[in-house]
């Protein structure tokens, strides 16, 4: 990370690199005009979080003490079964039931469709993360990312913009559909997903932000309670669980990815 904070993916330094971040319908929209522009920014941010830990996974992966392969194979399923209960719970529930709150059948079927590309990838990562820390290759964990990366990202991108089409539609009726999504994402493990989430997240992104939007004290409660259950894992993560960005303790410098996505 550079003095000034600011940060190169080009460099490897930290989370927002090799795969590039997306940017926020907040920087240059009212998220309070419709509910698809508040739902947009929310996943955009998600979306980055994603990323961010994508990212963290890669630059991290060349490992040799077996306590540190372990706390990142943890890291590493954690990161991948989080990610897959999020388009699960798109296709599943979010999806279809904003199409009929806009009476538009199909109307996300293609953001579906692209989700089909990168699962088979990110189904393989979530296996990996059960391998023995004896029988770990980090080369297999970038191969995969490397073969994921390209149309996972594409696709987070993709989706921003097809949210933002829903503008025409009933936004009161997208946005009790988005929270009641939102309500059932938190019924996931409290040990596991609120620590990594608030550890994936960065409050410097975009000249400063709240993401996510939290109770009084929750953080507080996730980082001295909820988070000590599986600390080490938590060692990988790009922020602190305050979302200040922090040096990448187990980063390799040497690492160049075979393959980018840009917009």
């Amino acid at each position: 990370m550079a003095p000034n904070g600011s940060r190169s993916p080009e460099s490897n330094s930290w989370a927002d690199g090799p795969w590039p971040l997306i940017e926020t319908p907040s920087k240059t929209q009212d998220t309070s005009k419709h509910a698809s522009i508040y739902i947009a920014n929310e996943m955009a941010f998600a979306h980055n979080a994603m990323l961010r830990g994508l990212n963290s996974l890669y630059l991290q992966a060349d490992l040799s003490d077996p306590k540190d392969i372990s706390d990142f194979l943890f890291f590493l399923r954690s990161w991948a079964g989080w990610v897959s209960h999020h388009h699960v719970l798109e296709e599943e529930r979010m999806f279809p039931q904003f199409e009929e709150a806009m009476n538009q059948p199909n109307f996300l079927q293609g953001n579906v469709e692209e989700h089909h590309i990168f699962q088979p990838v990110l189904k393989k990562l979530l296996a990996y993360g059960n391998t023995k820390p004896e029988e770990y290759q980090a080369s297999t964990v970038r191969s995969l990312i490397e073969e994921m990366a390209p149309s996972f990202r594409e696709h987070l991108a993709h989706e921003i913009t097809s949210l933002l089409s829903m503008a025409p539609y009933d936004g009161p009726a997208l946005f009790k559909v988005y929270k009641g999504c939102e309500a059932e994402a938190s019924k996931q493990d409290k040990f596991v997903v609120p620590p990594m989430v608030l550890g994936l997240r960065d409050i410097t992104f975009e000249g400063g932000n709240q993401w996510p939007a939290l109770p009084p004290l929750s953080t507080h409660i996730i980082h001295y309670l909820l988070a000590r259950k599986h600390a080490g894992s938590w060692r990988f993560l790009p922020s602190d669980a305050w979302g200040n960005p922090r040096q990448l303790k187990f980063a390799t410098s040497k690492v160049e990815p075979n393959s980018m996505a840009r917009d």
